[in-house]
């Protein structure tokens, strides 16, 4: 039997708020609140067909204080993006790297209660989203240099049982709302030589779950995994580098950057083919600072720098101008490479960030980021409505 220890206490100042209120709250956030009315010019996603390439954007369900915010965001990547996809990023956790338990702590800044999670899959759904499910393991109290990519658990056997649990939890929260996509794990590298261990929880996943699964590799370990042809979809994430250069002033040319991308496409969706299973990009996406086409991972900013929302459209308009004939041509399968391809998720929509001159992170609300991807998806989605 499995066990899986679940911390379920959401605070609000001093008070904890019992379950049957959170539920209340969460199916009231559920109705998505006020609808704003489209962009000027926006094209809608009516003319997306179900094997045409996933456009959608991630958010982090991570910080549930204002749940309703996860809600209209939602509303605003319809509305005002066209977007047609939502993958939901949500934590679970362990101590750090040699912990051998993996835990749910449902409360806000950790991870979101069951009916909040439920409530934001079902609203994109009625929104006319597809939607994604992807859970993450961070550690609460980290060595130094560690994360969920070198974890070395004391007891691996121990892990692993822990692990499933969580997964088990998930599983039957994607299936009970119809969730097109279930993403089994994410950036656990030192896991993924373990070809037996995952082989089995995904046959354990299957039946439970009856959508597609795929699981999220690192950008630089997308090589290491042997477990493809057990899951539908060959996933990773796009934080490569574009640059050797940290500094804005030093940046390549477009021309550059896309040539860059251009041969980082070539390469996994060869890789994808080489396994027989299309190709989805988990994650895309460039922090607003110096070194954000260096190290598109690194969103720690340390020394305090500036923010750099030009750096962050360098990166989309070089990524959006390299994919753009498999991201905006005819649907898979009637082109080259097409087939091999199943879309991408930009991260991310960031509730609580504006734009402000402090905000370095992913987001891209409020930066000239937004405009980008607006134009693009207007472009996307009215060739998709001349070839329905």
């Amino acid at each position: 039997m499995l066990r899986l220890l679940i911390v379920s206490t959401l605070v609000v100042g001093a008070l904890l708020l019992p379950v049957a209120l959170i539920r209340a709250n969460s199916a009231g956030a559920e109705s998505g609140g006020a609808v704003q009315d489209n962009a000027p010019g926006l094209i809608r996603n009516q003319g997306r067909r179900d094997d045409t390439p996933i456009i959608g954007c991630a958010i982090a369900l991570h910080y549930t204080e204002r749940i309703d915010l996860y809600f209209q965001a939602i509303n605003d990547m319809v509305d005002q993006l066209g977007f047609d996809s939502l993958v939901v990023v949500t934590p679970a956790f362990q101590e750090n790297a040699r912990s051998h338990e993996v835990t749910l702590t449902l409360q806000p800044g950790f991870s979101p209660h069951r009916d909040q999670l439920l409530g934001v899959l079902r609203h994109a759904r009625n929104r006319g989203m597809t939607t994604m499910l992807m859970p993450i393991v961070l550690l609460s109290q980290p060595g130094e240099g560690e994360w969920r990519g070198k974890i070395q658990p004391e007891d691996w056997d121990r892990w692993w049982l822990s692990y499933q649990g969580v997964i088990d939890y998930f599983a039957e929260i994607a299936e009970a709302v119809d969730v097109r996509i279930l993403c089994v794990g994410s950036e656990l590298l030192t896991t993924e030589t373990h070809d037996d261990r995952w082989r089995t929880l995904i046959q354990r996943v299957r039946s439970r779950y009856h959508g597609l699964l795929t699981y999220s590799t690192n950008w630089d370990h997308f090589h290491v995994p042997r477990f493809w042809s057990y899951l539908d979809l060959v996933g990773t994430n796009g934080y490569f580098d574009l640059t050797t250069q940290a500094k804005d002033r030093e940046q390549p040319s477009f021309e550059e950057l896309r040539s860059r991308w251009e041969g980082i496409r070539d390469q996994i969706l060869a890789h994808a083919a080489a396994h027989d299973r299309p190709l989805l990009l988990t994650e895309i996406g460039y922090p607003s600072l110096p070194w954000g086409l260096k190290d598109p991972w690194n969103y720690v900013n340390e020394k305090l720098a500036k923010s750099t929302p030009n750096v962050q459209a360098k990166g989309y308009n070089a990524f959006l101008s390299a994919w753009d004939d498999l991201l905006t041509g005819p649907p898979r399968g009637e082109g080259p490479g097409r087939s091999r391809f199943a879309g991408v998720y930009f991260y991310r929509w960031d509730p609580y960030q504006h734009g402000a001159e402090d905000d370095t992170g992913y987001g891209f609300r409020g930066k000239s980021t937004i405009n980008l991807l607006r134009a693009f998806m207007v472009r996307r989605n009215q060739r998709l409505l001349r070839t329905r």
